[in-house]
């Protein structure tokens, strides 16, 4: 379990490293400094598809960190799995990291979901991609969805 948060935290950090090199001054980026703090309801996954996975991020915004409880739900089988999600912001470019640790699911002590992705945000949106990786979660009902699409309303 160590070796493995020790693998996401050295993914997060190159992605990082890599995000932030490549935004410089974007033309994309606001007028303003935004305010991601509040709640964002969304999906991850094709819209309508029965694979697609519902998230709700409770998010605090601070400098430019932006975290807070994530659940996400398959609504065919309603079982919610809590984890926290971390945004890194630098103008409209957010980097994402996802993760339930083991016991963090009713039931199911031994899964671990894990996700780092890239995704642009406004005042009241954020659209991207959120690959995740599952682990000895068999028997939850919960599976990547079909999908690494993400999007976000406030």
């Amino acid at each position: 379990m160590l070796a493995w948060i020790r693998i996401l935290a050295a993914v997060f950090v190159a992605g990082l490293l890599a995000t932030l090199s490549a935004c410089g001054n974007s033309p994309n980026e606001p007028s303003g400094p935004l305010d991601l703090t509040g709640t964002w309801s969304g999906q991850l996954g094709q819209p309508g598809s029965t694979s697609a996975l519902r998230l709700t991020w409770v998010a605090t915004h601070t400098g430019t960190v932006v975290s807070g409880i994530a659940t996400m739900v398959k609504p065919a089988v309603n079982v919610q799995a809590r984890g926290v999600m971390t945004g890194i912001l630098n103008g409209d470019r957010l980097l994402l990291t996802y993760a339930v640790p083991p016991d963090s699911i009713q039931g199911f002590a031994t899964c671990e979901i894990a996700g780092l992705g890239n995704a642009t945000a406004t005042g009241n949106s954020i659209t991207g991609t959120l690959p995740l990786m599952f682990r000895s979660c068999d028997g939850t009902g919960l599976e990547p969805p079909g999908s690494n699409n993400l999007t976000f309303t406030k």
